[in-house]
């Protein structure tokens, strides 16, 4: 039995689209990697990685890829290039866009459902915030791809950091405490 109702066609609309991303970014600070970035390209590829977590010396990187709709998963294809830049890996999707048994059983998927995104949207107009959980649900956690990031990689995404570009302009260097990594 489903415990949320599935999103209709119109979950691909670039104000829901905008909204989960912001609401992915939040689920990564919370996971309190020292690095967050929407919309990150490492250094050297043509690669574009909608919200990465980095973590402070241990080499974890965190990946969340965002499917607005289920069209938009099946017409990817690039994500399996981005398995080597990351020690995990997950899609954001709305219910019912992904199905757990089309991914591997180290990818993960994190849903969000009708009900509680728009009485979230809903809130948010009146002031009011509602916790994440009610928005963003992990159908299946992410397992471990690796135990880190390889040299190559490492060193490509962190001249990422270091240089301050992006696809399309410069990243926001936003750390949560220090300067380290």
């Amino acid at each position: 039995m489903l415990d949320y109702i599935p999103l209709t066609a119109t979950a691909g609309r670039k104000v829901a689209t905008t909204e989960l991303l912001a609401l992915a970014t939040e689920r990564m600070r919370v996971l309190g990697y020292a690095y967050v970035g929407n919309e990150f390209s490492p250094a050297e590829s043509a690669l574009r990685f909608d919200v990465i977590g980095i973590a402070k010396y241990t080499r974890q990187v965190r990946i969340y890829e965002i499917k607005s709709s289920r069209g938009d998963f099946l017409g990817d294809t690039k994500w399996p290039k981005y398995l080597p830049y990351c020690t995990h890996f997950s899609f954001v999707a709305p219910a019912g866009a992904i199905f757990r048994w089309e991914l591997g059983r180290e990818i993960g998927l994190i849903e969000y459902g009708a009900p509680a995104f728009e009485r979230m949207r809903r809130a948010r107009r009146f002031g009011m915030t509602i916790v994440r959980e009610d928005c963003l649900r992990a159908t299946r956690g992410s397992q471990r791809l690796r135990d880190r990031v390889d040299d190559e990689r490492w060193i490509a995404l962190l001249e990422t950091l270091a240089l301050g570009t992006r696809a399309g302009g410069s990243v926001d260097l936003a750390f949560s405490e220090g300067a380290g990594i």
